[in-house]
């Protein structure tokens, strides 16, 4: 039986499935829709936020062992939450450009996040499976939210394709699990501990992982990003590149830990280098900023991986540092895109998100110039921001688990990254322009919601790096 007070517990998923319903039914039945769902939206996703916290230093297993409530279940859950605050302010401009202000779209996106929670709550593979779907359904459908581009038509079906075979391999991996314990309850799974003496059993949590390294982008299971990033909306690929690797992250990550998986160590590290390696080495070659972009969040999946691979307490601290300071530098990157993207000669793609474009954009734009420059350091891993500390710890937690080796590979290959990074900051303040020196450099207008969300961003990434150990101690303070 369900109990009244267990739905206490779960108020962040109860508002989020209401705002979600909801949103289509003001959309339907007023004048005003689009402006009223904006608003609606942005409320509920903070006024989710403030009753996470409400979780905090419990450890809860409710809903007839379904659902898990933990401290590290509540901070993915707030992680996923501040990055999809961010998507939304920064959406409202972003679609009104676009001609895509429907009021789906904001209900997508909280259905979405209905599910990235149940996904990280989850104690049961069922329900796992059954958040990870609702979030996958919603992400092939924003994927596609621009009709009227082919590329984003083409973006769409590859992602569903290839989203619906990897399903398969997660719904075989739980039966094959399900199959030798007699059980898809995480926490009697958990207390099996003779399980991974069984080959059937190995070969069915291999299948399980499988779905989620495609979701996370892991190589060699990251063929769909360059695409699908590329040709969704840009707010949506940032979304699609913070909210919902965190989402697989802050899932997976506590089940390999509570498995104490010491024989996939170095399957783990090997996984690593090399999507570290391919993110990093591809990028070197791209002209298009949504997809150096997402082959950077491929890379960026290397990282994580890092702290994957070392299985120790404070890879666990590293990964959700990492995790935070990735949504705001990851995702005010994509947003700033967004914002400066526009169509040329009325064609229905856009021409201007190649990397020429950036060219003299300190001269017509100088606050998103301070802002993406101060992004893409960050994603470089260059003090004092953000970003270097994530990439700090992951790698410190490597070399506590005596993977220095791991280490010394993972540093290297970032050093890689700071190359076309710094190429698109000395793009910006360095070079001229040459399709605008003519008619003298033309300010390209930024919406008040744009310079909020990219603001955001922003403060979360200098702060996080200005002041490390806040995190830290949060986490400390929390855990106590």
């Amino acid at each position: 039986m369900i109990q009244l007070h267990e739905i206490y517990e779960v108020i962040p998923l109860v508002l989020i499935a209401f705002a979600a319903c909801a949103i289509l039914v003001i959309e339907s039945f007023s004048k005003k829709g689009a402006s009223a769902v904006y608003g609606f939206s942005i409320i509920t996703v903070i006024g989710a936020i403030a009753a996470s916290f409400l979780s905090l230093n419990k450890e809860l297993i409710i809903f007839n062992q379904f659902l898990r409530i933990s401290n590290a279940s509540v901070m993915f859950s707030v992680i996923i939450l501040a990055g999809i605050l961010i998507t939304i302010i920064a959406s409202k401009n972003y679609i009104d450009k676009e001609n895509i202000n429907f009021g789906e779209y904001y209900s997508l996106i909280l259905f979405s996040v209905l599910g990235m929670m149940l996904m990280v709550f989850a104690n049961d593979l069922l329900i796992i499976f059954i958040g990870l779907e609702l979030m996958s359904v919603c992400f092939y459908v924003l994927a596609g939210f621009l009709r009227l581009r082919q590329k984003s038509n083409e973006s769409a079906l590859k992602y569903f394709l290839l989203g619906a075979f990897i399903t398969g391999f997660i719904l075989y991996g739980i039966a094959l699990i399900y199959g030798i314990s007699g059980t898809t309850n995480l926490a009697e799974i958990y207390n099996q501990k003779k399980l991974f003496t069984n080959y059937v059993f190995i070969i069915g949590f291999a299948l399980f992982l499988i779905g989620f390294l495609f979701k996370i982008g892991v190589f060699p299971f990251h063929m769909w990003i360059p695409d699908v990033y590329d040709g969704s909306p840009t707010t949506i690929s940032g979304m699609f590149s913070t909210a919902g690797k965190i989402a697989a992250v802050g899932t997976i990550l506590p089940i390999i830990l509570a498995l104490n998986i010491t024989n996939f160590k170095l399957i783990f590290s090997i996984a690593a280098v090399a999507t570290m390696m391919y993110g990093n080495v591809i990028a070197l070659a791209q002209s298009n900023m949504k997809r150096l972009l997402a082959y950077s969040s491929i890379a960026s999946a290397g990282y994580i991986f890092v702290g994957v691979a070392a299985m120790n307490e404070f890879a666990l601290k590293g990964i959700a540092y990492y995790l935070i300071a990735y949504t705001f530098m990851q995702l005010g990157a994509f947003i700033i895109v967004s914002i400066l993207e526009k169509k040329d000669d009325g064609s229905r793609d856009y021409k201007n998100v190649d990397l020429d474009f950036y060219k003299g954009l300190g001269k017509r734009n100088p606050l998103m110039a301070t802002f993406m420059t101060i992004f893409l350091f960050s994603l470089a891993g260059i003090p004092p921001f953000a970003g270097f500390w994530g990439k700090y710890y992951l790698f410190y937690a490597a070399i506590q688990a005596n993977l220095i080796w791991l280490s010394v590979i993972g540093i290297m290959l970032s050093l890689i990254g700071v190359y076309y990074y710094l190429k698109i900051t000395v793009y910006m303040w360095f070079y001229e322009s040459t399709d605008l020196i003519t008619a003298g450099y033309v300010k390209e207008p930024v919406s008040s919601s744009g310079i909020f969300a990219t603001s955001l961003a922003v403060i979360g990434t200098v702060v996080l790096g200005m002041y490390p150990n806040w995190f830290f101690k949060i986490f400390k303070m929390i855990a106590e």
